[in-house]
């Protein structure tokens, strides 16, 4: 199995259409499909965070390893992420005001020693609220409108 990428398959069992993945943050404009995931390969030390909708909100399921992503997640992910052993994940949390007119703001990672299974997750877009499972060392950066 190749280290260096996930793959995201459109069929049970690690087949059908496909979509190669490296380390990083793909919302639904990134994936090739929206909601077209059953299975996933993952090389050893990867975590695969599935997000039921666009820009990493709804449910989420967290993978380790290679195989189907169950039942109550086949064909219903609109937005994940990838993180490798030694390389950082960004994430990118856009439209923050009811209104349409909010800026992104750009997540990152500082020390990729991390362990995995952190989280910084959006579980409200307005006002926003966040949910930290472990402290974590990040830089916010928020790009303001012009």
């Amino acid at each position: 199995m190749a280290t260096d990428h996930v793959i995201v398959h459109g069929e049970r069992g690690c087949k059908g259409k496909k979509q190669i993945l490296e380390p990083g943050a793909y919302d639904t404009s990134a994936l090739d499909d929206d909601d077209f995931i059953s299975s996933v390969t993952i090389p050893k030390g990867w975590t695969v965070t599935l997000y039921e909708d666009a820009k990493f909100a709804g449910r989420s399921r967290t993978l380790t390893e290679a195989g189907d992503v169950g039942d109550d997640f086949d064909n219903i992910t609109s937005s994940l992420t990838v993180s490798s052993p030694d390389k950082e994940t960004i994430v990118k949390v856009g439209d923050s005001h009811k209104d349409g007119k909010g800026s992104p703001i750009t997540i990152e990672q500082n020390d990729i020693d991390v362990d995995a299974k952190t989280l910084l997750k959006l579980t409200q877009k307005f006002p926003p609220r966040y949910e930290q499972v472990m402290v974590l060392s990040f830089t916010m950066t928020p790009d303001l409108p012009e």
